[in-house]
């Protein structure tokens, strides 16, 4: 478990977080990012169905050139 008030990278590249699992955000009221999009990973249709989908997931389909959503055990475009 990490707990911090802040963390600051002072080293050149970009700074990664890795996990051999799922990695959880958590905030008492909501997580914000500022000054940057976010950025989603990118799949190809067939990547994607080979995915462990659960409600929520979001991607971006490189086949379609659309981001997508899983709800209610499918796949749709997010508009």
């Amino acid at each position: 478990k990490i707990t911090a008030d802040s963390i600051v990278s002072t080293g050149t590249g970009v700074p990664t977080i890795e996990s051999a699992s799922s990695i959880n955000l958590s905030a008492s009221d909501r997580v914000t990012v500022t000054q940057s999009p976010i950025n989603l990973a990118s799949f190809t249709t067939n990547d994607r169905n080979n995915l462990t989908a659960t409600n929520g997931d979001m991607i971006y389909n490189t086949t379609t050139n659309k981001f997508q959503g899983y709800a209610n055990g499918a796949w749709v475009d997010l508009h």
